[in-house]
């Protein structure tokens, strides 16, 4: 029972500390010493699997409230459906925490290796299944840039590996007096830091742009209520109209920003296309192709350009908001939630949106989330990141920062500026060294004005990716097999 009670009260102090660090609060320090109650509590109880899962469970649950929102917000579910979905979710989430927990009760000690099996997992949780690339230990720093230039080399998971490494030899030094480990551990991160500081005045080679984002505001309840679609759609007019003629580079609307199909028969794309005569204009909407009478539907961004418009179809759509998987399977849950509507089609390959001044890599909402996918773009020859969204969903929690420490990271990995038109917020203009230059907060409608440098290079990171960490894993597991079996010989 007293280990029992150790693990509970370790893992909830745990999950807390790591909150405060997390998007939305962003007591930054914390994020470096979040993991000790944790740790120490696996080594004192030798309940690994059943500490870490509890910890991460606690942890999500305490950040995914927003799931709530959504599933009864908007998916109008009962309040009690949305609560449950949530908490499932959440110990769901938390069994790559209990299979931490489980590595490190055997692995005490080997300090960098199991630094890398957290960040292995890390990966993991952001890939499987669409995965789920929120929550990271390295957004716990997105407000900190010289904590994250570093990711111009590893990518976002070199910093989780070194905000990890930290945290295990803290508690390696309480538990088991690793001196060693933590002297390492911390000039690993005065390295990181100090490169950090070094490069945060470089300058970026590029064009200069001036840029206008448009954030309508309008209530999400609202936008497909028939009274009122036609209000949102003036007033959306009405905002680009008045940005129009004034002297911009460019102009963004975020993600579906019209509640109406985007097809060439809609008011709202003769106004686009009207406007972009003058001023090139980036925005979402849902739109369909008819093929032998059947029609497909896409979550697209456009580019309206001097007569011309250029189409990005959505590649890496949401899980049961864009389509619903496994629909046999789980066909009366698709019913109850969409009536058996129509899933969206995903596009079928990366594009890019081309102006007189700039290469433009498109991504809509959560996209920009994955590394892969900006790659992907950036390769293509982009010189900046746009990211057009509709985090309305998320209501007023901290899912919109979540999304948005993502954002900061990718600018850094790829040294691209990045423009994001959300919805309800939060608007942003991030430089190419993750210093956010301005934003629009939640709920506030109006317009952003920046001006940003775009940048043609390529990152370390960028022509690289993760093999690094492949690297890494392979030799910290070779060292302590080695050392393992040099004990055992004697």
């Amino acid at each position: 029972m007293k280990h029992f009670l150790i693990a509970v009260i370790s893992a909830l102090f745990s999950a807390f500390l790591l909150t405060l660090a997390s998007p939305g609060y962003s007591i930054v320090p914390l994020a470096y010493v979040a993991l000790v109650p944790l740790l120490i509590a696996i080594s004192l109880t030798e309940r690994g699997f059943f500490t870490g899962w509890l910890f991460g469970s606690f942890y999500f649950l305490f950040n995914l409230h927003w799931v709530i929102n959504a599933v009864s917000e908007f998916g109008e579910a009962p309040y009690a459906v949305g609560i449950i979905v949530t908490i499932l979710f959440a110990c769901l989430l938390g069994v790559f925490w209990g299979v931490f927990g489980w590595i490190y009760r055997r692995k005490v000690g080997a300090n960098l290796l199991l630094a890398g099996v957290l960040v292995a997992l890390e990966v993991a949780k952001s890939t499987i299944f669409t995965g789920l690339p929120m929550l990271n230990l390295a957004h716990t720093q997105y407000t900190f840039p010289p904590a994250i230039q570093i990711a111009e080399v590893t990518g976002e998971f070199g910093i989780s590996l070194i905000i990890a490494y930290v945290n295990i030899s803290i508690a390696s030094l309480i538990t088991h007096r690793n001196k060693h480990s933590v002297i390492f551990a911390a000039l690993v991160l005065l390295a990181s830091l100090s490169f950090g500081f070094l490069v945060s005045d470089r300058q970026y080679a590029g064009t200069n742009l001036k840029v206008r984002l448009i954030q309508p505001a309008y209530s999400q309840k609202d936008k497909w209520v028939p009274e009122k679609k036609y209000d949102i759609m003036a007033l959306v007019n009405q905002m680009v109209r008045k940005a129009e003629n004034e002297n911009y580079d460019l102009l963004m609307l975020p993600e579906t920003v019209y509640p109406a199909f985007l097809n060439p028969d809609f008011g709202g794309y003769h106004v686009l296309d009207i406007a972009g005569e003058k001023v090139p204009i980036i925005s979402g909407g849902i739109r369909y192709d008819e093929i032998d009478g059947k029609k497909q539907y896409f979550n697209s961004a456009f580019m309206f350009s001097k007569g011309e418009v250029s189409i990005y179809n959505k590649l890496h759509l949401v899980p049961f908001g864009e389509y619903f998987p496994f629909k046999t399977l789980f066909k009366p849950i698709d019913y109850y939630f969409f009536q058996g509507a129509e899933d969206f089609q995903k596009g079928e390959e990366a594009v890019l949106f081309i102006g007189d001044k700039f290469s433009a890599a498109p991504m809509i909402c959560y996209e920009s989330m994955y590394s892969k996918l900006v790659r992907n773009q950036v390769m293509l020859g982009s010189d900046m990141l746009t990211v057009v969204t509709n985090d309305s969903w998320f209501g007023n929690t901290s899912g919109p920062y979540q999304h948005l420490a993502t954002d900061v990271l990718r600018a850094v990995e790829f040294r691209k500026p990045l423009l994001r038109a959300a919805q309800t917020g939060i608007s942003a203009c991030i430089d190419a060294g993750g210093n956010v230059t301005g934003s629009l907060p939640l709920g506030e409608k109006g317009y952003l004005d920046c001006e940003v440098t775009t940048h043609k290079g390529l990152t370390m990171f960028a022509t690289g990716g993760y093999g690094w960490l492949a690297a890494f894993l392979l030799a910290t597991w070779y060292i302590n097999r080695r050392k393992e079996r040099s004990v055992n010989s004697y």
